[in-house]
């Protein structure tokens, strides 16, 4: 008479070749066993070091946009877009402000609630992100396109860069002066990545929605391209730092409710063929 199936062995109903869930022996019900799934951590550490390169190859990138810079500024200069695109465009700011940010927490916190212990580190990356941005910001003098004669600015005009590295202008801090990073793209940028995590369903959406964070600014001539740029390695680099498990990451991951052990089926055969062993023995 053949045995009972032990209880590590793989349901014949699962798919071959996945690897086998760690189990636990069922007590008292035989039909019934713990299955508790199997966690990769080196997944989310790539994604991390992925987000540091990225935001590398940004930040290296900015000088060579800033050759294009005016041109860009020009063309937007001259209001090309569709009325409807542009009014699509400012709702695109969702992602950029408080006001837009506290609306997509609150949206998850209603219709998400298995994703509510996520939203302590959405909070971080967005209003960190902003906060990271406006310190270097301190940093930077840098005019917008709005504060330039781009009819008749050439190519050094967007080389007009000074750093303030002793701080001796923050007292009279002028935000006309201050373009160098976006501080909404830096925002739009960390929120993504965090939503990228927590809700992959809308990847897509989300990475849409960043993007037309960026064209927003530059059609508004708020920030030139490599303002842009720049923005949004600043988003990726903090992004990091949340996501990091030795950083912020670690905190945030301590958060994670202990998910309780899905109870899975025995087939009916195993249950049966236990049930006559014990009989005969």
């Amino acid at each position: 008479m053949r045995s009972a199936a032990p209880l590590h062995e793989t349901p014949s109903g699962d798919e071959p070749g996945r690897p086998t869930p760690r189990s636990e022996p069922a007590v008292g019900d035989a039909s019934l066993r713990l299955v508790y799934p199997q966690t990769d951590g080196s997944v989310a550490a790539f994604r991390v070091s992925a987000l540091l390169w990225f935001a590398g190859m940004l930040l290296l990138s900015v000088p060579m946009i800033t050759l294009i810079d005016i041109s860009v500024a020009r063309w937007f200069s001259s209001d090309p877009l569709p009325r409807e695109f542009r009014n699509g465009l400012e709702l695109m700011q969702i992602f950029s402000h408080g006001s837009g940010v506290f609306l997509v927490l609150f949206g998850i916190f209603l219709m998400a609630p298995q994703c509510r212990w996520h939203l302590p580190r959405l909070a971080t990356l967005a209003i960190g992100a902003g906060a990271i941005a406006t310190l270097a910001k301190m940093f930077v003098l840098r005019p917008r396109p709005s504060g330039l004669n781009l009819d008749v600015a050439s190519i050094d005009s967007a080389w007009l860069w000074a750093f303030d590295w002793t701080l001796s202008q923050v007292a009279t801090f002028d935000a006309s002066t201050r373009a160098f990073p976006s501080g909404n793209m830096a925002t739009a940028t960390a929120l993504t990545v965090g939503l990228w995590m927590v809700l992959p369903r809308g990847r897509w959406l989300f990475a849409a929605i960043c993007l037309g964070t960026g064209l927003q600014r530059l059609a508004s001539m708020a920030h030139f391209p490599s303002d842009i740029l720049g923005g949004a390695a600043f988003g990726l680099i903090w992004a990091s730092v949340c996501l990091h498990p030795r950083l912020l990451g670690n905190l945030f991951d301590k958060m994670q409710p202990e998910s309780e052990p899905r109870r899975r089926r025995r087939p009916a055969g195993d249950a049966t063929e236990q049930d006559t062993s014990h009989a005969a023995a």
